[in-house]
């Protein structure tokens, strides 16, 4: 319990701390410093992943990625900048980010259906990725019902990318699981289809309200 107290009264005491714990602004620019960090190092593992297992699945689910570090990189932007509507702008051009990238998740759909052996993890890895995506999923969920803000453009695009990177962990984890434990190839190629699509259509859906957001013109 001394121990608690004497930490509790550090962080009351520490100015950085309590600027962090108070402003919202600085929070959420933590939180993207964070995730575009996050990106980065996942994408350079999956192209990395993509070089050594000669996989192409790998190399583009890595540039989807950079693409997503990308999108966060332009609303942390945003952050540092204090113009009229300058958050709304990115906003909107993160969605239009999105809808483009479409275009990479119909080449993974492909590559999947095409190769046998597009997402196939070592090992015990693919354990270890199904744990991770269905935390990232459920996190993902819980901030995009919890903490959407209509006044706050910047941290609804910031929840919407990390709903998209959960739904793209979702198709690849389904993926890699089909062909890891299933030998119906007509239904692997049946799930990958349906899945991708849906999931084609969702971003797709979130991609084009973002755009057509007319908030703060």
């Amino acid at each position: 319990m001394n121990s608690v107290k004497r930490i509790k009264k550090y962080l009351n005491a520490n100015p950085l701390i309590q600027k962090i714990l108070s402003d919202d602004h600085c929070q959420n620019r933590i939180s993207l410093l964070a995730s575009v960090a996050f990106d980065l190092l996942y994408a350079i593992w999956e192209i990395l992943c993509g070089i050594f297992c000669h996989s192409y699945w790998f190399l583009t689910l890595g540039c989807y990625y950079l693409l997503l570090m990308l999108a966060r990189f332009i609303l942390l932007q945003e952050t540092s900048e204090h113009r009229k509507n300058a958050g709304w702008k990115r906003y909107r051009a993160c969605g239009v980010l999105l809808l483009l990238m479409n275009f990479i998740l119909f080449g993974m759909v492909v590559l999947a259906i095409t190769d046998n052996n597009a997402s196939h993890y070592a090992g015990y890895l693919i354990y270890a990725m199904a744990a991770y995506t269905f935390c990232k999923t459920g996190v993902a969920i819980k901030n995009v019902i919890r903490h959407h803000n209509p006044h706050n453009p910047i941290l609804t695009a910031s929840k919407v990318i990390s709903f998209v990177s959960a739904l793209i962990s979702i198709l690849s984890l389904e993926i890699a699981m089909v062909q890891r434990f299933g030998d119906d190839k007509a239904f692997f190629m049946t799930m990958t289809v349906l899945t991708g699509s849906g999931v084609c259509v969702v971003i797709s859906a979130m991609a084009v309200r973002m755009i057509r957001s007319n908030t703060g013109i």
